[in-house]
């Protein structure tokens, strides 16, 4: 099974987009925020998903840079998608690293697709 780090503060999108990708085969681990993810990440995290807007000033960007930069026990190069409802947004994410960016609202069937050719 692969491992899911999904970082969303909303707890009904990271709910339904668990749901989701675990009816397609993955193991989701929810984080609401970047803190509890830094702390969470380790070398058994085969993707991470995150929101680019999260609780308490943070920013996805942020996350995926310290997992870029080796400063969380994930792989460096584990495969990183970053949501956000603000298309200005994408350039940015992908220059800091960002294996993919989907504009919301995406379909969950097109990130579990998405997620499963990244890790094959």
């Amino acid at each position: 099974m692969r491992n899911v780090i999904l970082v969303d503060d909303d707890r009904t999108n990271a709910t339904l987009i668990k749901a989701l990708l675990e009816m397609d085969g993955f193991d989701v681990l929810v984080c609401p925020d970047g803190a509890s993810a830094r702390a969470l990440a380790d070398s058994s995290a085969d993707a991470f998903v995150i929101d680019h807007n999260l609780a308490q000033g943070e920013n996805g960007i942020q996350l995926l840079t310290a997992i870029r930069n080796g400063q969380t026990g994930a792989i460096s190069q584990v495969p990183v998608v970053i949501t956000s409802g603000d298309d200005r947004l994408r350039e940015p994410a992908l220059q800091a690293g960002a294996t993919r960016f989907f504009l919301k609202p995406f379909s969950p069937g097109e990130l579990s697709s998405v997620l499963q050719n990244l890790l094959q």
